[in-house]
C-alpha cells in the first residue's frame, strides 16, 4: 500500500467540503415492488433492495441505511451466519422462521412481525414449512459498514473483511 502525504485545509474549508444537502423524500409504491418482485428470481440473501433520491449513495434509504426486500420461497433459507452490521426485519406477508446463535431453535415469524439481529449474531431466516413466498424488509446499516471499511461477514469461522473502504471487493 502507497502512503501518501495529506493535505491542510483551513477548517472552513473542511466544513464546507463536509456538508450535503438536505436529502429529498422518496416514496417507493408497493405495486412498483411487487411487480419488480415477480420479474426477479428470488434470492434468500435478497431479491430487491430500494434505492432513491440524493440521500447519500446510490443503494442506500437513508444515510448509512439499506432497505433490501428479501424473499424466501417455501424450502428457501440462509445458512447460518454472521456479520458487522445490524438487521432488522419487518415480515410484509407469509410466514416462516428465525433462528439465533449457532444452532438456535427457529423461532416463527409471521406477517406485522419485526425481528432485530444485533452485529455479530449468528442468525438464520428460512420459509421451510410454509406454501407462500416469505417477504421480509430487511433494513440494515450495511452501507455504514462499508463506507467506514468496517464491512466483515464470518467465512469459514473467521471474521474477513469483505470490502475495502475504497468499495473494491476484498472476499464474496
Amino acid at each position: 500500500m502507497q502512503t501518501i502525504e495529506g493535505d491542510l485545509l483551513p477548517f472552513s474549508e473542511y466544513l464546507e467540503l463536509t456538508s450535503k444537502p438536505p436529502a429529498d423524500p422518496v416514496v417507493w409504491k408497493w405495486q412498483a415492488i411487487e411487480s419488480m418482485k415477480e420479474n426477479r428470481s428470488p434470492n434468500p440473501q435478497g431479491t430487491l433492495a430500494l434505492s432513491g433520491g440524493e440521500v447519500d449513495a446510490h443503494g442506500t434509504v437513508a444515510p448509512g441505511l439499506s432497505l433490501v426486500i428479501q424473499v424466501l420461497r417455501p424450502g428457501d433459507q440462509t445458512e447460518p451466519h454472521r456479520h458487522s452490521f445490524w438487521h432488522l426485519y419487518i415480515v410484509r406477508s407469509g410466514t416462516g422462521h428465525i433462528a439465533f446463535g449457532e444452532a438456535g431453535s427457529p423461532e416463527r415469524i409471521e406477517e406485522g412481525d419485526t425481528v432485530f439481529v444485533p452485529a455479530w449474531c449468528h442468525h438464520a431466516i428460512g420459509n421451510r414449512d410454509g406454501e407462500e413466498p416469505l417477504v421480509v424488509y430487511r433494513l440494515q446499516n450495511l452501507p455504514q459498514n462499508a463506507s467506514s471499511g468496517n464491512l466483515m461477514r464470518e467465512i469459514d469461522g473467521k471474521p474477513q473483511l469483505i470490502y475495502a473502504s475504497t468499495g473494491s471487493a476484498i472476499h464474496r
